[in-house]
């Protein structure tokens, strides 16, 4: 058994029959799967069982999936969330995944490709634990600490970073002055290619930019490279 099926697992919806499918599906692969009904249930079961992912509903009592997504992305502590949802428009997804989720899934899914996705997104947070394990990444005055998933800029202000921008600053700095197509930089952050309505790179390029201070219409440090993706243009030393 890998690492992968001793992970646990927290699905948060409101639907009985969802629940018992979805969990009993993640356990027989191995997993260790808890649940809750609501954002309230979710954080309390949080501090108790420690999931390594979140898989959570858009449609919840309460405050929304979407809600609780952006407040689980509030604190970098929190682990990567997958939204499941109904709403299979591309303005959804391109908020969720603006909101911090790690992927995207729409109802109704296969068995197959939830374990699939579940799997690549745990895979791909393992590979980035232990790559990060050493290393501080500065550039134009900027330090980029990815162990603990945060930028400090020249006046030492901390900013706390999501998985998804962690990893794709971490692509970025490790390819610094070469232009990446959004096919390279999803391999590089969540191990799968892009469709033709994915919209995740954009999404996640767009929250770096602001937070590292990069006008979104005359970008300067992560530069749109026409026909060729993204340009990170800073030389990037590591200490």
């Amino acid at each position: 058994m890998d690492h992968n099926t001793k992970s646990r697992l927290l699905l948060v919806d409101d639907n009985d029959d969802i629940l018992q499918l979805v969990s009993e599906l993640l356990t027989k692969e191995g997993y260790h799967c808890a649940t809750a009904k609501s954002g309230e249930e979710m954080f309390a079961r949080l501090s108790q069982f420690q999931p390594e992912l979140i898989l959570l509903d858009v449609m919840l009592p309460g405050q929304d999936g979407f809600e609780l997504c952006r407040q689980l992305r509030a604190d970098p502590e929190m682990p990567p969330v997958i939204i499941l949802s109904a709403k299979d428009e591309e303005i959804d997804r391109v908020v969720g995944l603006e909101l911090g989720a790690d992927d995207y899934i729409v109802k109704p899914f296969g068995r197959r490709e939830l374990v699939a996705r579940v799997k690549t997104v745990l895979r791909r947070v393992n590979q980035h634990y232990h790559h990060r394990a050493q290393g501080v990444y500065c550039f134009g005055g900027w330090r980029f600490k990815p162990t603990r998933m945060e930028l400090i800029d020249a006046d030492f202000t901390v900013i706390p970073l999501s998985s998804s921008e962690c990893d794709l600053l971490l692509a970025f700095v490790q390819n610094p002055q070469i232009p990446l197509s959004r096919d390279r930089l999803l391999g590089l952050t969540k191990g799968r290619n892009s469709t033709a309505f994915d919209r995740s790179v954009d999404s996640h390029v767009s929250r770096l930019r602001r937070k590292l201070r990069d006008n979104a219409k005359h970008p300067e440090i992560i530069k749109t490279a026409w026909g060729a993706g993204y340009l990170f243009t800073y030389a990037v030393e590591v200490v």
